[in-house]
């Protein structure tokens, strides 16, 4: 017979083993959501988000400035208003948006891994990032949403051939990375917002 200290620590054991299986058997999409505060930003339903300049934590790989606008254009489609990035990079300083008036979220995005090798060979582009939503212009507005993702988007003809060379790839690379990224921020509810 174990003794109440050793079933705790056999429990403990095996509850270790069930996380570190879990961890060896992830996908190729993974997406870690901290909602961060859901009942402040549906009270809030903030309609204009600043997006920041993209930090590119890769090592000097990552399209910037693709990814800046995939978040823009996945940012719509969950309904919110992003602000044109001419205008926040006017108002940007020190890391916050300092125009008036300011806007009601800050969408901050670290990419931290790009791996575009197989683009041209496969059409596979995979990523990871870490992506948060403030509150107003900078990061001391507390976080209303965040999610670590790592994805892989592919771009080829869906048959296994490699997509045709072409300029906008890049692009639509960062607009695919970008809606899987922002897939689990909750939709703006524009009747909510307007009691």
């Amino acid at each position: 017979m174990f003794t109440r200290l050793e079933v705790r620590r056999i429990a403990f054991v095996l509850a270790l083993l069930g996380l570190a299986s879990c961890n060896a058997n992830r996908s190729r999409n993974e997406t870690v959501v901290y909602p961060g505060q859901p009942e402040k930003l549906a009270a809030l339903q903030p309609a204009d988000i600043a997006v920041a300049p993209v930090r590119d934590q890769a090592g000097g790989k990552v399209p910037v400035d693709e990814l800046r606008a995939g978040f823009a254009t996945a940012l719509v489609e969950r309904l919110y208003s992003p602000l044109d990035n001419e205008y926040v990079d006017g108002n940007w300083v020190e890391s916050s948006f300092k125009g008036t008036p300011a806007p009601d979220g800050l969408l901050v995005v670290a990419i931290t891994s790009w791996d575009s090798s197989h683009l041209y060979s496969n059409g596979d582009v995979t990523g990871e990032a870490e992506v948060l939503l403030f509150e107003g212009g900078d990061m001391s507005g507390g976080a209303l949403w965040s999610n670590t993702v790592k994805a892989t988007v592919n771009l080829g003809d869906g048959r296994g051939n490699p997509p045709t060379p072409a300029a906008h790839l890049t692009a639509e690379a960062g607009k695919l990375f970008a809606r899987k990224a922002l897939a689990d921020l909750p939709e703006r509810d524009p009747i909510a917002a307007h009691p």
